[in-house]
């Protein structure tokens, strides 16, 4: 029996009110939290959230506060009456599992600690999402369903997303969110506090001045998150006590395309992160100081128009730290900045800065 099947028989144990969704990959039972502020739940807004190599999670649509991880502290503060019933062993089980998946950042907290954000796993697939959906395939050359872009943590349509998720404050006018629903394509950040919107209209000078930039950033609840946690990083499954090689890109398409294109879509300790400018030494202090990586390889992918001064700078700051690998990757094919396209437009060239 997997992991995920013995925790889901664990949480049938203590909840016996129960309902499966999703085919088992989620539970929905009555809140106890809710329950227990005297706002009685009886419609099973509390979900769990069981998904293989992903940190399981616990979520309430009733109130958004009650959330958090999956473990033996919270599933005692949820059914304390049946905390005798706990399979110990499992447990430790669960939390080493969790602290392999550390990177796995599809479902993490966003800045504000309130809300686990999630991308409706069932898209719709209306005319405006499957030409957005065609569009990123297009783009990278890859034949990507809608699963594979909610695997992604790609959101298609930002009204959508803020429905699922019961946020009713917007942090732009219904003009602008109307605007970014139909020409634009989210990326929801690693700390899901900003959906990095992408302008897919060729010529962004045809929509108005209030959307006509080629990315904005929109700010999930009024946050006003500034951080490096507000990187898109394609989740994946990282073992942090062991070797881990970090690629960081520009953009959200570079970033794409180098994963699927360039390492076959290879999740297994492997951070793939799109910075947004050409700030690469901020992204590796962030990994390094922030995320406390230490053993890791830093593979970054330059456009070609790539400032001088960026490189050199990277090199003196890093070089006393005699452990450090990095290495640049760019594009050689004539023709091409960057590697935002199809593999046949990819030929990748790569030396060792540090």
């Amino acid at each position: 029996m997997s992991l995920v099947d013995e925790l889901r028989e664990q949480i049938h144990i203590l909840f016996p009110d129960y309902k499966d969704a999703r085919n088992g990959d989620q539970i929905r039972v009555n809140c106890p939290l809710c329950a227990r502020e005297g706002n009685i739940d009886t419609d099973h807004h509390m979900y769990f959230y069981l998904h293989k190599d992903q940190a399981p999670q616990f979520h309430c649509f009733k109130n958004p506060n009650h959330h958090g991880f999956v473990n033996e502290r919270t599933l005692i503060d949820l059914a304390p009456a049946n905390s005798h019933l706990i399979n110990d062993g499992l447990m430790q089980r669960i939390g080493d599992s969790n602290k392999r998946i550390r990177f796995n950042s599809r479902y993490s907290l966003n800045k504000n600690m309130k809300y686990n954000l999630f991308i409706n796993p069932v898209i719709d697939s209306s005319d405006y999402n499957e030409v957005k959906r065609q569009y990123i395939c297009s783009r990278i050359g890859v034949d990507l369903s809608f699963k594979d872009l909610f695997d992604n943590k790609i959101v298609l349509s930002i009204k959508d997303f803020l429905i699922y998720n019961h946020i009713t404050s917007i942090s732009r006018s219904e003009y602008v969110i109307n605007l970014l629903d139909q020409y634009f394509v989210g990326f929801l950040s690693f700390d899901n506090s900003i959906l990095i919107m992408r302008n897919l209209v060729y010529n962004k000078l045809q929509l108005p001045d209030c959307a006509n930039e080629r990315y904005i950033k929109y700010n999930i609840i009024n946050s006003s998150s500034n951080t490096n946690g507000s990187y898109y990083i394609i989740p994946s499954i990282c073992d942090v006590t062991k070797h881990i090689d970090i690629h960081i890109a520009e953009g959200t398409f570079d970033i794409l395309s180098i994963f699927y294109n360039l390492k076959n879509a290879d999740r297994s300790n492997n951070i793939y992160c799109a910075i947004g400018s050409n700030n690469y030494l901020n992204a590796i202090k962030y990994f390094m100081v922030i995320m406390g990586i230490i053993d890791a390889t830093f593979y970054i992918y330059i456009d070609n128009d790539i400032k001088r001064y960026v490189l050199p700078d990277i090199k003196r700051k890093l070089s006393p730290l005699d452990f450090i690998k990095v290495f640049i990757v760019m594009n050689t094919k004539p023709g091409e900045k960057d590697m935002g396209v199809p593999k046949d437009r990819i030929v990748p060239y790569q030396y060792q800065l540090l």
